[in-house]
C-alpha cells in the first residue's frame, strides 16, 4: 500500500513526497501540474536548507560540469545580441538543473525511488493509451495525410514523441533485463507495444531515431545480439517492403465506371499534373517539371529546387512552385519547348495560391494576399495586406471567397476587375481546417469533419446541405456533373440541376491516395506517389530535410559572425531572418538540431563545455549501470536511463530537444532517479 511510505514521517516530508509523485505523474501530460510538483518541493527543501539548516541536497560528482555549463550560459548572455532574453533563459536552465538534486533528496531510499518511478511509468502508459485514441481519430479524419504529423492532445507533437521514446525505452529495458514472473514480463511486453505504437503514431522522425538508438544501446549493453535479428528484419521490411513508387494515371468514364486507360511511371515523385492539349505537365518533385506526350517524356525542365506544383498562368506562361518557396516562371516557345525565364517570390510565408481569370493569386500567412497580374511584368502586382491568415480561396471576376482558420470563417468579397475590394458576408464554419471551391453561385467547403454546400444569393452565403465527407482534395466540374476526389482515393459524383447541386455519392475507389485529381476533356488524371516514411529520415529531397539543411546553413552563417561565445541563449527568429537566404520565407527560433543550436547560441567555447557535460552524464549513467547490473529492478532502471539518455542525444540530431522544457526535465528526472538508486545501493552495501 502506498500509505506505508507516508507512515512515520514528518508532515512536511509527506507534502514533499506527495508533490514529487504529482511531478512524476504529470511528466508526460501536463507542464503546469509538473511545475507545481517540482517547484514547491524545491522551495520547501531550499527553505529547510537556509532557515532550518537542514541540508538534504547531496553532491553527485556532476557539480563541476553543471557550474561550467551555467558559466557558459552566463558568459554568452553577457555578450548576447539580446541580453534580456538570454538572461531569462539562463535563469530557466539554472532552476531546472536542481531537478536532479530534488529527486535525489526525496528518493532517499530505494523503495521511494521505485514508487516515484512506478508513478511516472503508470501515468505515462495511461497517457500513451489516450494518445493512441486521439491518434486513431486523427487517422480517421485523414489528418496524417494533411498535416504529416500526429495529434497534440497534451503537448506539441515533437515533445510528445520525445517523451514517448523515453517511456518505450524503459519498458524495453525492463522486458529484456528483468528475470521475473511470466505475467509481469507479459505486462512489460504489452506496455512496450503500447509505447511503440504511440511513438509511431506521433509521426516524429527525430523521436523514432531516438527510440531506435535507445533500443540498440540496450542490446549492446546486454549483448543480446539475437534480438537484433527481428529488429533488423522489421527495419528491412519497413525500408524495402514498402517501396517507393510514382505514377500518373489516366481514366475515362464508361458505363458510369472509372476505367483506367493509361499509367505513366515517373522517375521522381508525381505531385501535381496539368493537361495542355495532348501534353501532360507533371510536377515531378526532385526531377523538376516533366512534359509527357503519348505517355513518353518529351522534355525535362530542371528546377533549382524540388517542385511541388505546376499551373498555367496565361497564354504560354506557366508557374512551377518550388519546395523552398521560390516560384519559377516557365515560357512555352513556338516550337513547343518550355524554358525557365526567371524566379520570383511572394512577400511572405505562402499558404495557398491559385490562378484565377488570368491573374496569379498568392495568400501569405503574414503579409496578406498578393495578386500578380502579368507574367511579362512581375512588378505589376497588388498586395492586400489586411487579407492575411488565408488558408484557402477561390473566386471569379465578381466574387472572391476565402477561409481563415484563425477565426474559422468563410468570407465573401465583392470584386472589381477580379480584385477583392469589399467584404460582404461571412460564415462561421467552426473548423480549423478548410478548402473552398466556387462554381458559379455554388460554394463548396471541405472542413475537418464535413463537406458543406452553399449558395450565394443577394451577396449572402446560405448553407444548403452538409455531408459527413472527409478529406476532399479536389473537385472537377463539367456541365452536368461535379466529381470529387478524397485523400483516400474515393471518387464521388453529384448531379447539377439548373438551380441546385445534388448530394455527392461514391461511384468508385481508386485504391490509393492521390496527390492530385483533374479533368481534361473527357479524361481524368491523378498524380500518385508513395514514399517510405522511415527512409525519409535520410532522404535529401524530403521537404523537412531540405528545410533543416537551410536552417543549419543559416546557423553556420550566424556562427561565423559570433564564433567564441555565440549570440546568447535566445529565440533565434529575428536573427535567423537577417541571415537566411532571401527567398526562404519562414523564420525559425531554433536550429532543429541540438549541436548546431548550441554552437550558435554559446559559440565554440560554450559548445565544448556542453559536450563535456553530456559526456560526463553518459559516463555516470554507464558507471551506475555497471555497478548495479546484478541488482533486480535497479539494474533495469539504470539500463533504461542510460539508453534513454543516448536516445535523447540521437533525437537531438533532428530537433532542439535540449531546449524543450518537458524533454530536458525528463532528462534531469531520469538522471536524478538513477543517482538516487545508486546512492541507496551504496548505503545498503555499507550497511550489509
Amino acid at each position: 500500500m502506498i500509505t506505508k511510505y507516508f507512515t512515520g514521517i514528518k508532515t512536511i516530508d509527506k507534502i514533499i513526497l506527495g508533490l514529487i509523485l504529482l511531478f512524476a505523474v504529470s511528466l508526460t501530460n501536463s507542464i503546469f501540474i509538473n511545475q507545481i510538483g517540482y517547484f514547491f518541493p524545491l522551495i520547501i527543501l531550499t527553505y529547510l536548507l537556509v532557515i532550518k539548516k537542514d541540508n538534504r541536497f547531496e553532491k553527485n560528482g556532476l557539480e563541476l560540469v553543471f557550474i561550467l555549463f551555467l558559466a557558459a550560459e552566463l558568459i554568452s548572455a553577457i555578450f548576447s545580441v539580446d541580453q534580456g532574453y538570454a538572461f531569462k533563459l539562463f535563469f530557466k536552465r539554472l532552476i531546472l538543473i536542481p531537478v536532479v538534486y530534488t529527486i535525489v533528496a526525496v528518493a532517499n531510499d530505494s523503495d521511494k525511488a521505485k514508487l516515484i518511478f512506478k508513478f511516472y511509468l503508470g501515468a505515462a502508459l495511461i497517457t500513451m493509451l489516450l494518445y493512441i485514441i486521439f491518434a486513431y481519430e486523427h487517422f480517421i479524419a485523414q489528418l496524417y495525410s494533411i498535416e504529416l504529423k500526429g495529434p497534440s492532445p497534451f503537448q506539441y507533437v515533437m515533445t510528445a514523441g520525445g517523451l514517448m521514446s523515453f517511456t518505450m525505452i524503459f519498458f524495453f529495458a525492463f522486458l529484456i533485463n528483468e528475470k521475473t514472473k511470466i505475467a509481469v514480463r507479459l505486462f512489460y511486453l504489452f506496455a512496450f507495444g503500447v509505447a511503440a505504437v504511440g511513438l509511431f503514431a506521433s509521426y516524429t522522425r527525430a523521436a523514432w531515431l531516438g527510440g531506435v538508438a535507445g533500443i540498440l544501446m540496450i542490446v549492446i549493453l546486454k549483448r543480446k545480439w539475437l534480438i537484433l535479428a527481428p529488429l533488423i528484419l522489421v527495419l528491412l521490411v519497413a525500408l524495402f517492403f514498402f517501396k517507393s513508387e510514382s505514377k500518373v494515371y489516366e481514366y475515362v468514364i464508361k458505363d458510369n465506371q472509372f476505367v483506367q486507360t493509361n499509367a505513366i511511371k515517373t522517375e521522381g515523385r508525381a505531385i501535381r499534373v496539368i493537361c495542355e492539349g495532348d501534353t501532360l505537365l507533371i510536377a515531378n518533385y526532385e526531377n523538376g517539371v516533366v512534359a509527357y506526350k503519348d505517355g513518353k517524356v518529351i522534355q525535362k525542365i530542371e528546377t533549382p529546387a524540388p517542385v511541388t506544383q505546376v499551373k498555367k498562368w496565361r497564354d504560354n506562361y506557366y508557374i512551377a512552385y518550388l519546395a523552398d518557396t521560390r516560384i519559377l516562371l516557365l515560357n512555352k516557345k513556338a516550337n513547343g519547348e518550355f524554358h525557365s525565364d526567371k524566379t520570383f517570390t511572394s512577400p511572405g510565408k505562402t499558404t495557398f495560391f491559385k490562378v484565377l481569370h488570368g491573374k496569379f493569386y498568392i495568400a501569405d500567412q503574414d503579409s496578406g494576399l498578393t495578386i500578380f497580374q502579368n507574367p511579362l511584368n512581375l512588378a505589376e502586382k497588388i498586395t492586400f495586406k489586411k487579407l492575411n491568415g488565408i488558408e484557402s480561396f477561390d473566386g471569379n471576376s465578381t466574387q472572391f471567397i476565402s477561409f481563415t482558420p484563425d477565426d474559422h470563417r468563410l468570407k465573401l468579397y465583392s470584386c472589381m476587375d477580379g480584385l477583392p475590394v469589399t467584404a460582404i458576408d461571412s460564415f462561421d464554419t467552426k473548423s480549423i481546417y478548410g478548402l473552398v471551391w466556387l462554381n458559379n453561385n455554388h460554394l463548396f467547403f471541405q472542413g475537418g469533419k464535413e463537406f458543406v454546400q452553399f449558395t450565394i444569393s443577394n451577396n449572402k452565403l446560405r448553407k444548403v446541405v452538409s455531408q459527413e465527407l472527409i478529406g476532399t482534395i479536389q473537385l472537377a466540374f463539367n456541365n452536368a456533373n461535379i466529381f470529387a476526389c478524397t485523400l483516400d482515393g474515393k471518387i464521388l459524383k453529384a448531379d447539377i440541376d439548373s438551380s441546385r447541386i445534388g448530394i455527392f455519392k461514391q461511384i468508385t475507389s481508386l485504391g490509393y491516395a492521390p496527390f492530385d485529381f483533374i479533368k481534361a476533356g473527357d479524361k481524368f488524371y491523378t498524380a500518385f506517389n508513395k514514399r517510405n516514411r522511415l527512409a525519409s529520415i535520410y532522404d535529401p529531397y524530403h521537404e523537412t530535410n531540405i528545410e533543416r539543411m537551410n536552417i543549419w546553413r543559416t546557423g553556420f552563417k550566424i556562427l561565423v559572425d559570433h564564433p567564441l561565445f555565440g549570440v546568447g541563449d535566445i529565440d533565434l527568429g529575428n536573427l535567423y531572418a537577417q541571415y537566411k537566404d532571401k527567398y526562404l520565407k519562414e523564420n525559425f527560433g531554433h536550429m532543429h538540431n541540438n549541436f548546431v543550436h548550441l554552437l550558435v547560441i554559446l559559440g565554440v567555447v560554450g559548445f565544448a563545455v556542453v559536450m563535456f557535460m553530456l559526456f560526463k552524464i553518459l559516463q555516470m549513467h554507464l558507471k551506475i549501470y555497471r555497478t548495479v547490473k546484478d541488482i533486480p529492478f535497479v539494474s533495469s532502471y539504470a539500463l533504461g536511463a542510460t539508453a534513454a539518455f543516448v536516445g535523447f542525444l540521437f533525437s537531438g540530431l533532428g530537433e532542439w530537444n535540449f531546449g524543450d522544457q518537458e524533454i530536458i526535465t525528463m532528462v534531469w528526472f531520469t538522471l536524478g532517479l538513477n543517482i538516487a538508486f545508486y546512492k541507496s545501493y551504496l548505503k545498503d552495501t555499507k550497511t550489509d
